[in-house]
């Protein structure tokens, strides 16, 4: 029996679109400032998202606390953009849509795509069932690659968890016995540090494309330090991967754990932001990466970086809290709490099955 190996998460994400434009590919031109200038932009910008308030009657409104979330954790370059944007964009309507803009493309599309992947490499038929001949090919392909890496992920990490410092099961069972004092075994996966997901998947669908690309856009205007180094063509790539214990895995996906580098090399400060008790009791305050196998590249520290202030974002704007209830209540099958009497509130079952009122 056989279904489709990996559905991609993103193929009905909704994005708002970048503020002031028909497409997110044209972006307001920001000019470059003088220190002077910085301090006098960063005032008015206070100023403005301390102004900002909501209409009596309506919903709360949290674009000011993203829009600060963000603002204290991107480098100094975006931070001048989005800053700049946001005195450009000083307008309740405009400043919410690039609110939206940054939590559809950037921090929804992270939480969507988080820790989906191809499974392992099994036999498989030629054509699988439901798939094209070239889907079916993709498929194989995808499961393929990603089996590769896992395994090289594995012999670079020592076959161990880099966070926990767990040892993968197989390996754990060839140790001699007398050997294994103080060690313990564990269930490993490949965890890609950012998304595989955000990989070509569907290189026909012109839907796809256009979501992916908004999406990697906008990681590159704030997120500038990766530019060159991650890309839709290189997500599955041991640079992008670190071997983690089954349930760390879930929990650096849904970034309720970060590595935030440090100024030591393959040193990383580890945060713990609201991780399961049987992961977080296992984590240390720091973790020092080893390169077990030296023909295999380490995990390219940037990459890390970026998922780290991913991380921190999400937790200092309240997003993942509200990801992850929505998702939560999401779980009940809603269509069996449809009144017959036309009394429910379809509209608000739609939004939070597609999560736009996140």
């Amino acid at each position: 029996m056989f279904s489709r190996e990996f559905e991609d998460p993103l193929a009905k994400h909704i994005l708002t679109q970048y503020p002031g434009s028909s497409s997110s590919n044209q972006f307001v031109p920001t000019p470059s400032i003088n220190p002077a200038q910085w301090s006098a932009l960063q005032s008015d910008v206070d100023n403005i998202l301390n102004d900002y308030s909501n209409p009596p009657g309506q919903n709360q409104d949290d674009t000011p606390e993203v829009l600060r979330a963000f603002l204290k954790y991107l480098c100094e370059e975006a931070k001048t953009l989005l800053m700049q944007e946001i005195k450009q964009f000083n307008g309740k309507p405009v400043l919410k849509q690039l609110r939206n803009f940054l939590v559809d493309s950037i921090l929804k599309s992270m939480l969507i795509a988080g820790g989906k992947q191809p499974k392992s490499l099994t036999p498989s038929p030629i054509v699988i069932p439901g798939l094209t001949a070239e889907e079916s090919q993709n498929q194989l392909e995808l499961r393929t690659d990603h089996t590769a890496v896992k395994q090289a992920c594995l012999a670079r990490d020592g076959h161990r968890c880099v966070l926990t410092g767990m040892v993968e099961r197989l390996h754990f069972m060839s140790i001699p016995p007398q050997n294994r004092e103080g060690l313990w075994s564990c269930t490993t996966e490949c965890a890609h540090i950012i998304p595989f997901a955000l990989s070509k998947l569907n290189p026909n669908s012109t839907q796809e494309a256009e979501t992916k690309a908004q999406i990697w856009r906008a990681i590159y205007r704030y997120f500038p330090f990766v530019v060159g180094k991650i890309g839709p063509e290189n997500i599955n790539a041991p640079e992008n991967a670190i071997t983690l214990r089954s349930e760390a895995h879930m929990e650096f996906a849904a970034h309720r754990i970060a590595a935030e580098p440090t100024n030591t090399e393959h040193k990383y400060r580890v945060h713990d932001l609201g991780a399961v008790y049987s992961v977080a009791r296992d984590l240390s305050n720091t973790i020092t990466m080893k390169q077990s196998d030296p023909a295999v590249a380490m995990p390219n520290p940037d990459l890390l970086k970026l998922h780290y202030q991913l991380s921190m974002i999400l937790q200092e704007s309240g997003i993942r809290e509200r990801y992850e209830r929505t998702m939560w209540e999401n779980e009940d099958n809603l269509i069996h709490n449809i009144q017959s009497d036309g009394s429910t509130d379809l509209g608000n079952i739609l939004s939070s099955k597609m999560l736009t009122d996140i």
